[in-house]
């Protein structure tokens, strides 16, 4: 009973710290806040020659987009530190059993609570001399709640002697499984579409696809280039379209070394079906249930091209058994002959029970057909279908 009262007072003094941390993210916001105001220039004077009219109007133009930057950080520091008050404690008769389970594998339990988003976090280590698996951590956290929780994609494997914080994140309703396909333009030995697919620990799949300028080694170059960009915002907290206007200011900035390369973003919530897309010059897209096939109308400029990028933006709910299908426009133009968005539309709706890989073999094998074997550019086509998690 001793250990018992002495885990759980060290527990509240965890939490509370916890609590005092996310008051300095707000105060650390509003510095970085301040500092994205101390970024802000006028309009350049009038009388100035065209030179330095240019000059005057390109350094403000680039503090703006560190001062946009800023303001994005102190956005992401306010959610962090939103999700720390929303923090609750874990139940007293809840903190107990944990206590006892986890002390019976060797695990002391320093603090706990709950987070939103289903989440909950453990504070843990062992007084073991080898390292012991978080998974066994997860199994008592899952009996206790009686609901299947994972560890999160980005928490530590092992508890060690030193105490960690570890993420559980409460499985989603759904799961994804995802299919691709890629043929190379004639001639060429590399492709220059290239795309990802992102995994979050909050139950969330992100598709991207990058279309590169021409085709070959450089149009490759320039497509990576916006992937690395776009993966390293994203995991760090951004939100898709913030995330693309940021890629969409480095290209600027960059000029013609990267090119001009499209992007195409597809993020799906696991836990709620939620689907939102959104495109800077990408082709169309889809989303098919059954035999009825929609299409996601395609951005209208790639990027790199103006500072102030407005990306498309589209909202769908997906239910079970749905599909999403992006693709890069040389599969579009294979399709020229046939009439491009609606041949794709007839020859999705006509694909019944296949897997995302088999989708995307069999609309590209229809597409190398309709354009006769002629490869006039790159094609990629990515898909991810969504189904119930068993």
């Amino acid at each position: 009973m001793q250990f018992v009262e002495e885990r759980m007072k060290q527990g509240r003094t965890w939490f509370q710290e916890t609590s005092v941390c996310g008051e300095k993210l707000c105060g650390y916001a509003e510095s970085f806040r301040e500092l994205a105001r101390s970024f802000e220039r006028k309009e350049p004077p009038k009388g100035l020659d065209r030179r330095a009219f240019f000059e005057e109007e390109r350094l403000r133009e680039n503090c703006g987009v560190i001062a946009g930057h800023l303001l994005e950080l102190a956005d992401i520091m306010d959610q962090t530190a939103g999700e720390m008050a929303g923090l609750e404690p874990l139940e007293e008769k809840v903190w107990r059993r944990l206590l006892r389970e986890l002390r019976a594998k060797r695990l002391i339990l320093e603090g706990a609570c709950r987070m939103p988003l289903r989440e909950i976090t453990l504070c843990l280590r062992t007084d073991r001399e080898e390292a012991v698996s978080a998974r066994e951590a997860q199994e008592v956290l899952s009996a206790v709640l009686g609901k299947k929780y994972c560890l999160s994609l980005t928490a530590r494997e092992y508890v060690g002697r030193e105490a960690k914080s570890f993420l559980f994140v409460e499985e989603p309703v759904y799961v994804a499984f995802t299919g691709f396909a890629r043929v190379i333009k004639g001639r060429e030995e590399i492709s220059g579409d290239n795309y990802s697919i992102l995994q979050s620990e909050r139950g969330s799949v992100t598709l991207l696809l990058s279309d590169g300028t021409g085709s070959g080694e450089k149009a490759s170059m320039g497509s990576g280039w916006v992937l690395d960009l776009m993966e390293k915002l994203l995991e760090t907290g951004y939100k898709p379209e913030t995330a693309l206007k940021m890629v969409n200011a480095t290209a600027v900035t960059n000029g013609e070394e990267v090119g001009h390369p499209t992007l195409d973003v597809c993020q799906m919530d696991l836990s709620t079906g939620e689907c939102q897309f959104c495109k800077a010059g990408g082709a169309v897209s889809f989303r098919k249930h059954g035999e009825k096939v929609d299409a996601i109308s395609g951005g209208q400029l790639p990027l790199g091209i103006f500072q102030d990028l407005e990306p498309q933006r589209d909202h769908v709910r997906l239910r079970e058994g749905d599909s999403v299908i992006l693709l890069t426009d040389g599969v579009l133009e294979a399709f020229r002959e046939k009439g491009y968005e609606t041949a794709v539309l007839e020859c999705l709706a006509g694909m019944e029970e296949l897997s995302p890989r088999e989708m995307a073999e069999k609309l590209m094998k229809l597409a190398i057909f309709a354009s006769e074997g002629n490869i006039r550019d790159d094609m990629t086509i990515l898909v991810a279908t969504l189904w119930k998690n068993p």
